[in-house]
């Protein structure tokens, strides 16, 4: 075997950039049947200084390692400048993300001490992740649910990645969990007789979310999303750039039988945006969409004759304000059962909840009641420098 080298991706040149954003196609990713390659424009952008809306919050450093002059593996360090801002209580945090590797510790150590190195220039004192860039993004290694193909948003990798990176001395931090809802199991009674009850309330009003009003509607989205999810584990509040840009790459996947705004009063209270799952249509792209325009071209046919069958749920919120409220607080069961009843309707076989924390009980046993399966576990890990 010879020896492995690491170089630094220089953001803004497209070789370099290239090279460590094809890195899963160079260590045989194409092989595995469950995985869908993820659309390379996304990427792009994120690497890309003069698009990139974390770069606008945040400081990223890329780095691919090299054997024989061959690519065998990829890895990302960032710091989140909103992230210091949200969580003084955890200083000097840096995360990693976009890891990639070959079955090969050697090549996942040499990645991971550039990262670590990087990290502790910057005056950092842990190391955190998969994140890529933050949890507004993909997060995770996938460490159950390997026999199913990672939906639009999430992650797929091969088993060993999980024992590469605990080798290299990274701990579980937290799970995040991918729940599976089958379109024809039954809603709980419990669940409907709540969703019943406040859904009778004569100020209480749920409404599709419009994709002619989509600015409107990310404003809510993004208003809900910061407050609800303020105390969440690893939490960045949504900046308005960020919801620009997630608005217009949206516009062209969002069904509106999909998302839902409650209102109390005439007030946004609580939403729910689901999309449909996207990658069952570009699994035969290679991870190319703009740069081929026949894929382009295949996608949007698709999307009008053969939409998929799956949704994926990214986000359900309910305000504070009525979160703790006893007339109220059942909102979330609301939305739990409109999108039960509206996305079996709209032709869609099932939906997969995801991310949930491991340790937010509420939420999963919530999930759970409304008969929605644990199918999928991704890990993020943290290394104290």
């Amino acid at each position: 075997m010879g020896d492995i080298e690491v170089k630094q991706v220089v953001l803004g040149n497209r070789r370099d950039v290239e090279t460590f954003i094809n890195v899963p196609w160079d260590v045989g990713m194409t092989r595995e049947k469950h995985w869908v390659p993820p659309l390379k424009d996304d990427y792009r952008k994120q690497l890309d200084p003069k698009k990139s809306v974390f770069l606008a919050h945040g400081e990223l450093a890329a780095w691919t390692a090299f054997r024989d002059g061959k690519p065998v593996g990829r890895i990302s360090a960032q710091i989140d400048f909103d992230y210091d801002k949200t969580w003084p209580q955890e200083p000097k945090t840096c995360f990693f993300g976009f890891f990639e590797c070959l079955d090969d510790q050697a090549v996942a150590r040499a990645l991971f001490d550039v990262a670590e190195a990087w990290a502790r220039a910057k005056g950092r004192v842990r190391l955190r992740g998969p994140i890529t860039l933050d949890t507004k993004g993909e997060v995770g290694i996938l460490v159950e649910g390997f026999d199913t193909p990672n939906m639009i948003g999430t992650t797929w990798n091969r088993p060993f990645m999980d024992a590469l990176i605990q080798a290299c001395g990274y701990g579980k931090a937290k799970d995040f969990y991918g729940w599976l809802y089958d379109a024809a199991t039954p809603m709980d009674e419990f669940t409907k007789k709540v969703a019943d009850k406040t859904r009778a309330l004569p100020n209480v009003k749920i409404r599709l979310m419009e994709i002619a009003q989509l600015p409107r509607e990310a404003g809510i989205i993004k208003d809900i999303y910061n407050e609800a999810w303020r105390n969440n584990w690893n939490f960045t509040p949504f900046t308005d750039l960020e919801l620009e840009v997630i608005a217009k790459e949206y516009k062209l996947f969002i069904d509106e039988r999909l998302a839902y705004v409650a209102e109390v009063d005439g007030k946004p209270a609580a939403m729910l945006f689901a999309i449909p799952d996207v990658n069952e249509l570009v699994r035969d792209f290679d991870g190319e969409l703009l740069k081929n325009p026949i894929n382009l071209v295949k996608l949007l046919w698709r999307l009008k004759f053969n939409r998929p069958k799956r949704a994926r749920l990214i986000m359900l919120g309910v305000h504070h304000d009525y979160r703790a409220s006893r007339k109220y607080g059942a909102l979330a069961a609301v939305l739990y059962e409109e999108i039960s009843v509206r996305g079996k309707a709209a032709g869609y076989e099932a939906g997969e909840l995801s991310w949930t924390l491991e340790d937010n009980d509420g939420i999963n046993r919530g999930i759970e009641r409304m008969g929605a399966k644990l199918y999928k576990r991704w890990r993020v890990y943290e290394r104290p420098l």
